[in-house]
């Protein structure tokens, strides 16, 4: 359905750009360009279209991110289920004193413990133990451009126009 939106977009642009062209004088008059667009052409009944689209789509994406978070919600407690089940198993067989078991569904065996390091003090740490993230601040980086001060490596850049849609 949205393919159909786009083509009819692009007759819609088309013939936006024949009225421009047969009128160089809409140009500079906007409350007659708008007029002239809703009347002669299907922008407004082609972005209604779009709009409706648009807030579908939004509802949707609404209704998706809920329901992932209430899954999220589950898949967590069946995580932990799972490794409560885990920790329960492995304290049965150390207490029983069997490193595996053999059963019907699956076969068990405890791992021997490997050795892992615990960081106590970061600070702490000397050089070459760590790494570190180089990461820009943007908004210091903007702050200093706007008080004047040239900062290599950086500049100001004007992006996309955005758009607003009010519904109340």
């Amino acid at each position: 359905m949205a393919d159909y939106i786009a083509m009819d977009a692009v007759a819609v642009a088309r013939h936006i750009d024949a009225l421009l062209a047969n009128y160089p004088d809409l140009a500079e008059d906007e409350a007659l360009r708008a007029d002239m667009l809703e009347g002669e052409t299907d922008l407004h009944r082609v972005v209604s279209r779009a709009l409706d689209h648009r807030q579908e789509a939004e509802t949707m994406a609404a209704a998706i991110k809920l329901r992932e978070t209430d899954l999220g919600e589950r898949r967590g407690r069946y995580e932990k289920r799972s490794e409560a089940m885990k920790a329960l198993i492995k304290s049965l067989m150390v207490t029983a004193g069997q490193s595996s078991l053999t059963l019907p569904e699956a076969t068990i065996s405890l791992t021997k413990a490997r050795e892992t390091v615990s960081i106590i003090d970061i600070d702490a740490l000397p050089q070459g133990t760590f790494t570190t993230i180089r990461q820009p601040d943007k908004k210091a980086i903007k702050a200093s451009i706007d008080a004047g001060a040239d900062v290599p490596g950086a500049a100001l850049v004007v992006g996309e126009p955005g758009l607003t849609v009010r519904t109340k």
